[in-house]
């Protein structure tokens, strides 16, 4: 093949770059230890549309991230910090790795950063980047999907205003380039060039990189279904150009941004579908809260029969929004249950820059400093391995349980419970089957095999009998929502080294075993390898870093394998070093019931365990604080109790943490007491004492209505289409909700949605004693509907019409005229809305069935236009002053 001048020219200069990167290019080809396996196996596709392994016929089942250092915000977030991103690289690949992730999404925005206005490829650092990623993947084991057109702006979100990018996608619409032929022209010509040009890290041709197994041609490209004829030609066309360069990788398309483009996809030369998944929507701009595994039952719509016999990949999911510790496995179920052989959450957070999730707001997955959500991912990992392509599993909650992994919400928990394997991302009482066959353990928190106060992720693994390799990191303890607006200065999770108790119970261990330390965090002791300890009774003490657990005495690392996992024997990825100041998070509710005792818990977070920590206490009309200390429960955990009932009233607090002989209190890290006579604190939080009976204010919209979550119109409308206004009535705050003015029949319903089980858990089991829903409301028109309904945590629904008057009145819905209904999903999934309306659960909603009020997670309120009823040009919607629980 001929390539232009630009070609020729950039292929002369990684020529260049080949010559002077020998040293590269024979790392690659010496393992980093023996046993580690290489990305190099082949794979073909069956006749049935399986992608099965060459060497062995055996279907795969790959899981992974997408990676995007080298490009966009991700590239720029490692230029904020001024790391070294070869580095970083090498860091997380290690930490891909260790997770048992054998899949990559390498996202690379060319079309933007590493091509020019005509397509031609633009030798970069993006480009240069790229390339070593591919050969320190290979080097791990990882297999991969190439997507080299992103379509959306490499400068989102914090370089809007440069237009400097050269690449195509700066200068045609994304609408256009399925239907431009220059723009056509230009991804092709990018596409066939990327795919020719030389690694010099591993001198080979992108098209003939063994570890690269498929290429989708373009990131969720905007489909122009009703064209069938016009979407063929665009897809064939870039078939075509990987299929010119010799290249024989399997080549996917996107389907799940318009599934009417699946009848195009099946007359084109394409191979097979891909499909993305956000279950709990986009960019909340906050920490969701509440269960979503209603959400993900099943993704039936990749069982259309249009794309039968076509192999199905997922590009991008995630739990956009949550770091819980039980979507991944759930979602991954679904993903093998509609067939997917390959699924790569979006997006990785690099170790360097996860301390701040710079690289995008509302996805936050890190080893290190999402322990509990990273684990989840380990164990994804072995249900896309584990779990039959094709089987179902029913709906929620029969389908917690599915093979050897159970996910609870309840105990924000996922885990894999097999005779070979215990892992679990959160604290578990189940147990292993045949503890004397395990191989492997990795988990958070403690188990009936590991007992552990550290906050942060651990593996073990068997080297071989009586002789197991541990592998801690430091705790993962929050200081701020993740999920807001990202910044370089703002840390929102330190990863804390400290010392922690251990006990590992392990037949082939025994009792009194010893540890040997054999890598750790910098600037410890744990550095000092070959320091040992005896264990008593399995316990022992660990801080961040790598040891020998050895049931005979030391053991000879010459004599053990040198890698695990693909992970060298002593290697060890730590976080860097946190020396950040104490931070205080009070754990209390809003509310207390005044007959019960006040139990106050908060987090105490600091590199050291503080001397003391005393909490302070008074009713506004106290002289003076009332002083009791607070306890350490379990890790960064402490707790004071109140023993007396406090009466009814508005109580400010304060918590005085004493370290190294100093006393710091918070709020506002005063450095005094308040015992102190010259304590000179004005700020406090407060927390407030109510009578059993007095009303739950489930929704005030001063407060709450930023909190919610709105049906999406279209592409937009994630925020919600709302005001708070003065009533007309009392002069209060008032939410001003109303129907969207857009054509008729182009929705039914507008909901929005807030989380109330906090409020509710709050009265204890007084709550039983409810009896009615009280609003202080009125309609903008006459006669204007409101649906209210209450939700179970479980996905079970209730719901009760009321009719507004346009004057302001207080409306009494006793709890008897709520019906078993149907409910919203909220936040609306991506992509689409097809699965918005949420049936009661399993065994739940039929006749006998009633309202489990205490566990009511959502109040919904929404606007249902009646049949015939004109939305325009008349307002439709409502005012509402507040929703209350009342009690008899």
């Amino acid at each position: 093949m001929r390539l232009g001048r630009a070609s020729r020219v950039v292929r002369l200069a990684w020529l260049l770059v080949v010559a002077t990167t020998s040293a590269s290019a024979q790392r690659l080809a010496t393992p980093l230890a023996a046993g580690v396996m290489q990305a190099n196996r082949a794979v073909y596709l069956d006749r049935q549309g399986v992608i099965r392994w060459k060497d062995d016929g055996k279907e795969i089942a790959l899981f992974g991230a997408n990676y995007i250092l080298p490009s966009a915000s991700d590239y720029r977030a490692a230029g904020y910090l001024s790391l070294d991103r070869k580095r970083m690289i090498d860091d997380d690949m290690a930490h891909f790795a260790r997770m048992g992730w054998d899949g990559m999404r390498l996202t690379l925005w060319g079309d933007w950063e590493n091509a020019d206005h005509a397509g031609n490829l633009i030798a970069n650092d993006h480009l240069e980047l790229f390339d070593y990623l591919i050969a320190r993947a290979r080097e791990r084991g990882i297999y991969m999907l190439l997507s080299p057109i992103q379509t959306y702006s490499a400068n989102w979100p914090d370089a809007l205003s440069d237009t400097t990018p050269p690449g195509f996608s700066n200068f045609y619409r994304k609408d256009e380039l399925g239907t431009n032929a220059a723009a056509i022209a230009a991804q092709t010509r990018y596409i066939t060039q990327l795919l020719e040009h030389v690694n010099p890290h591993t001198g080979v041709k992108i098209k003939d990189e063994p570890a690269i197994l498929f290429i989708e041609m373009i990131n969720e490209p905007t489909h122009h279904a009703a064209d069938v004829a016009g979407s063929v030609r665009y897809i064939n066309a870039l078939v075509d150009a990987v299929r010119r360069t010799g290249c024989d990788k399997i080549v996917f398309h996107n389907v799940s941004q318009d599934f009417a483009i699946a009848d195009a996809m099946r007359q084109s030369k394409v191979q097979g579908a891909s499909f993305g998944w956000y279950p709990t929507g986009l960019n909340s701009g906050r920490e969701l809260q509440g269960n979503y595994l209603r959400t993900v039952d099943d993704f039936d719509r990749m069982r259309t029969p249009v794309l039968a016999g076509r192999p199905r990949i997922v590009y991008e999911f995630d739990s956009p929004d949550l770091r819980t510790g039980y979507m991944y496995p759930a979602m991954t179920r679904a993903f093998r249950s509609v067939g997917t052989q390959f699924a790569a959450m979006f997006a990785y957070d690099m170790l360097g820059t996860a301390s701040r999730n710079l690289g995008w707001q509302t996805h936050y997955l890190n080893l290190v400093y999402t322990p509990r959500k990273a684990m989840s991912a380990v164990i994804a990992a072995e249900a896309m391995r584990r779990l039959p392509r094709g089987a179902s599993y029913g709906t929620y909650p029969a389908n917690t349980r599915f093979g050897d992994f159970r996910v609870s919400y309840e105990e924000n928990l996922s885990e894999l419970v097999a005779t070979d394997a215990f892992l679990h991302a959160g604290s578990t009482r189940s147990a292993p089957p045949q503890p004397a066959q395990l191989r492997r353990v990795a988990g958070v928190g403690s188990s009936p095999v590991v007992t552990y106060e550290g906050e942060g992720i651990y593996f073990a693994d068997k080297l071989r009998h009586g002789v197991w390799r541990l592998e801690v990191y430091a705790d993962a303890v929050p200081v701020r929502d993740p999920f807001e607006m990202m910044s370089a200065d703002k840390i929102v999770t330190r990863a804390i080294a400290r010392w922690w108790p251990m006990r590992i119970t392990l037949p082939d261990l025994g009792d009194a075993f010893t540890v040997t330390s054999v890598a750790g965090a910098s600037g410890s002791a744990a550095a000092n390898t070959g320091a040992t300890q005896i264990a008593q009774r399995g316990q022992f003490t660990v801080f961040p870093g790598v040891y020998l657990l050895s049931a005979n005495g030391p053991v000879d690392v010459r004599s053990l394998p040198t890698s695990v996992s693909n992970v060298g024997l002593t290697e060890y990825r730590p976080a860097p070093a946190d020396s950040l100041p104490i931070v205080v998070e009070p754990l209390v509710r809003a509310e207390y019931p005044t007959n019960q005792p006040l139990e106050m818990r908060a987090r105490v977070i600091a590199s050291e365990r503080p001397t003391s920590v005393t909490l302070s206490i008074r009713a506004l009309d106290w002289e003076r604080f009332q002083q009791m200390p607070m306890t350490r429960t379990a890790g960064y955990e402490y707790r004071a109790v109140i023993p007396d009932s406090l009466r009814e009233g508005l109580y400010e607090f304060a918590i005085a943490v004493v370290s190294d002989g100093a006393a710091q209190t918070f709020p506002g890290a005063t450095r005094q007491s308040p015992a102190d006579w010259d304590f000179s604190g004005r700020t406090f939080w407060t927390t407030r004492v109510v009578r059993p009976s007095t009303p739950i204010a489930l929704f005030a919209p001063e407060r709450d209505a930023p909190l919610m979550a709105f049906t999406r119109i279209g592409d937009g409308g994630r925020r919600g289409i709302y005001r708070v206004v003065a009533s007309s009535g009392s002069g209060l705050p008032a939410f001003h909700f109303e129907f969207p003015r857009i054509p008729q029949g182009a929705i039914e319903d507008y909901t929005a949605s807030l989380i109330i089980k906090d409020r509710i858990a709050a009265r204890g089991d007084a709550v039983a004693k409810g009896v009615s829903i009280v609003l202080r409301a009125r309609g903008i028109a006459r006669e204007q509907p409101l649906v209210v309904t209450l939700v179970e945590q479980d996905g079970t629904s209730w719901s009760a019409p009321v009719a507004l008057d346009s004057a302001w009145s207080e409306y009494v819905v006793p709890l008897t005229e709520f019906k078993s209904a149907a409910s919203v999903t909220l936040p609306v999934g991506y992509p689409g809305i097809w699965n918005y309306w949420v049936m009661p659960a399993a065994g739940r909603g039929g006749a006998g069935d009633v309202m489990r009020l205490n566990q009511v997670e959502r109040l919904q309120l929404s606007l249902r236009p009646k049949s015939g009823t004109a939305v325009r040009p008349t307002p439709f919607g409502v005012e509402i002053e507040s929703v209350s629980l009342r009690f008899r």
